[in-house]
C-alpha cells in the first residue's frame, strides 16, 4: 500500500462528493458529506460498442469503456505486495462467471498488470487523499481516460473502479463486487490489463483511497 504525507492547505481543500456510512456497494453520494464511513462510486462512460455517451453524478455505477487514438509512453514504480495481492484477487474474481446486477457475467481471461495503469491509478487516489474529495472528476477536471493518456498508455477501451474507507483488498473487493457497474468493470472481456492504488491520509474524510484502472491496448 502507498501512502502519501503531504500538508493539505484548508484553503485548498475539496470537498468531494461521496456517501458515507459502514456498508458496501454503490452508496448515495451528495457535496458536504461528513464522516469516516466507507464509499465506492463510479461514473457511466462510453460504451465503445455503441457509441453511447453515459453522464456522471451521484450514485452512479461503473465507468464505460471508450475507443480513443491518443499515444505515447510512460512507466512507474510498483509496490510488489499491493501489485501482486490486487491483481490475485481482481483474477480470482474473473476466474467464475457471477452475478452483477442481475446481469450474469461469464467468466473471463485474467489481467496482467501494467505500470503505467498503476500510475494513472496512484496520481488520483493521491489527488483524493490529499486534496479531500471523491469523484472520477480530477482536481484539474480531467477524466479517468484522460488520467490514462497522461501517462503516456494507448488505450482502446479504458474503464476506471474508486472507493474510499475500506481497510484491506478483500474488503474494498467485497464493496466492488456488489456494486453492479463496478462488478461489471471487473468481469469485462473489453480490459486485458489493470493496474490499482491506494492512499491513505489521516486528516481526510475517508482516511483510505482507491482507485483501479483497467484498460486494452491499441
Amino acid at each position: 500500500m502507498r501512502t502519501l504525507a503531504l500538508l493539505i492547505l484548508s484553503s485548498l481543500i475539496i470537498t468531494g462528493c461521496g456517501g458515507s456510512g459502514g456498508g458496501s456497494g454503490d452508496s448515495a453520494t451528495s457535496s458536504g458529506n461528513t464522516g469516516n464511513g466507507s464509499a465506492v462510486s463510479g461514473d457511466n462512460g462510453f460504451d465503445g460498442n455503441n457509441g453511447g455517451s453515459g453522464s456522471s453524478g451521484s450514485g452512479n455505477t461503473g465507468s464505460g469503456s471508450e475507443n480513443n487514438d491518443n499515444t505515447g509512453s510512460g512507466d512507474s514504480a510498483s509496490n510488489g505486495d499491493f501489485a501482486e495481492q490486487m491483481l490475485a484477487a481482481v483474477n480470482a474474481a474473473r476466474a467464475q462467471a457471477r452475478d452483477c446486477g442481475g446481469q450474469m457475467m461469464p467468466a473471463v481471461p485474467a489481467l496482467t498488470w501494467d505500470y503505467a495503469l498503476e500510475q494513472a491509478a496512484f496520481v488520483h487516489s493521491s489527488n483524493m487523499a490529499n486534496y479531500n474529495f471523491f469523484s472520477h472528476t480530477g482536481l484539474n477536471g480531467d477524466s479517468p481516460s484522460d488520467r490514462v493518456t497522461d501517462q503516456g498508455y494507448s488505450w482502446s477501451a479504458t474503464g476506471e473502479n474508486i472507493a474510499a474507507g475500506q481497510k484491506s483488498i478483500t474488503a474494498v473487493m467485497d464493496g466492488w463486487l456488489k456494486s453492479p457497474g463496478h462488478c461489471k468493470n471487473i468481469m469485462s472481456a473489453n480490459f486485458t490489463q489493470m493496474g490499482a492504488s491506494s492512499v491513505t491520509n489521516s486528516s481526510a474524510q475517508y482516511g483510505i483511497y482507491w482507485t483501479q484502472v483497467f484498460a486494452r491496448p491499441r
